[in-house]
C-alpha cells in the first residue's frame, strides 16, 4: 500500500500536466480524458497508464474512437510532461512533426502547450508544415525559425523563415536590385508585392476574426474562395468580401494617393 501511495504521489504531477496539455490540444474533440493512473506491479513488464476517457459524456477505449490527429495530441500529452521532468538530465526535448492530421484550431493549442514546455527546456521541432511557424507568429509566441534549404550538389543551407509579408517584399528588393536583369524579369516585382499585400491582409483577417471567437477552419476557408486582390483588401478594410468597390476609395481617404497607385499597380 506504501508503495503504491509513493507512486501515485509521484505520477500526481504528470497526471496534472498531462491534463493541462490534453486541454490545450483537443479543442473540438469530444473526447474528454478523465483520470490517469499506472497499474501493475513495480518492475513488472505489465506495467502500462490506464487512461479514462469518456465520448459525448459515454465512457469508451480511447484508442477505438479517437482521430489520427487527436491520437497525435494525445501522445503529445503524454510524453512532454515526462521528458519534462526535473529528474531527467535532458534539457532539452525533439520532436519531429507533430503537426500531422492536425486541423488548424489544435494547432493553435500545440504552439501553446509547446510554449510551456520552452519555460524549462529547449524545444526543436522538425516539421514540413507551414502551419505551425504560421501559428508562433499569430500569438506572438517568442521562437526561433529556420528553414532548412538543399541547394545544388546537396548544399544545405539555414536561413531565417520570415512571415510570409516580409518574405515577399525581401523578393521584390532582390529583383529590383539585381544587376543586367532584363526587363522581361522585373515584371515579376508587382507580383511579390500583391503577394505581400494579401499576406498582410490575411494576417488581419485571421486576427480579428479569432479575436471574435471564429474558428480558423472556417476564416481559412472563406480566405482560400478570396483569389483577388481586391477582395483581400475588402475584408482587411471592412471585413466584408462584398465591398471591393470601397476598396479604391478606402485607400485614398486614409493613406492617400500613394496607396492608391501602389494597389492598382499590384492589382
Amino acid at each position: 500500500a506504501e508503495e503504491k501511495r509513493l507512486r501515485d504521489e509521484r505520477f500526481a504531477p504528470i497526471a496534472t500536466a498531462v491534463q493541462a496539455n490534453w486541454t490545450n490540444l483537443r479543442q473540438d474533440s469530444s473526447v474528454v480524458l478523465g483520470s490517469l493512473r499506472l497499474e501493475g506491479a513495480q518492475r513488472s513488464p505489465s506495467r502500462r497508464v490506464v487512461l479514462d476517457v469518456s465520448i459525448d459524456g459515454v465512457p469508451g477505449q480511447a484508442l477505438g474512437v479517437m482521430s489520427q490527429g487527436e491520437l497525435n495530441a494525445l501522445a503529445l500529452s503524454l510524453f512532454l510532461p515526462r521528458a519534462s521532468l526535473s529528474e531527467s538530465p535532458f534539457r532539452f526535448i525533439v520532436i519531429d512533426d507533430p503537426v500531422q492530421a492536425m486541423d488548424p484550431n489544435r494547432i493553435d493549442g500545440l504552439a501553446r502547450v509547446l510554449e510551456r514546455a520552452a519555460t524549462t527546456h529547449q524545444v526543436v521541432v522538425f516539421t514540413h508544415d507551414e502551419r505551425l511557424p504560421a501559428a508562433v507568429r499569430r500569438l506572438g509566441i517568442e521562437a526561433s525559425v529556420i528553414e532548412v534549404v538543399r541547394r545544388q550538389d546537396s548544399a544545405v543551407e539555414l536561413r531565417e523563415n520570415l512571415d510570409p509579408m516580409r518574405r515577399h517584399i525581401d523578393d521584390a528588393f532582390a529583383v529590383a536590385n539585381a544587376d543586367n536583369l532584363p526587363v522581361s524579369a522585373q515584371r515579376i516585382v508587382p507580383t511579390f508585392c500583391r503577394l505581400a499585400i494579401e499576406a498582410a491582409c490575411t494576417d488581419v483577417v485571421i486576427r480579428r476574426r479569432l479575436a471574435k471567437g471564429a474558428r480558423l477552419a472556417d476564416i481559412e476557408a472563406e480566405l482560400t474562395k478570396s483569389q483577388k486582390l481586391t477582395t483581400h483588401l475588402a475584408l482587411a478594410l471592412y471585413d466584408d468580401a462584398k465591398r471591393g468597390s470601397d476598396v479604391t476609395p478606402g485607400l485614398l481617404n486614409r493613406w492617400g494617393s500613394w496607396a492608391q497607385s501602389a494597389y492598382a499597380r499590384c492589382n
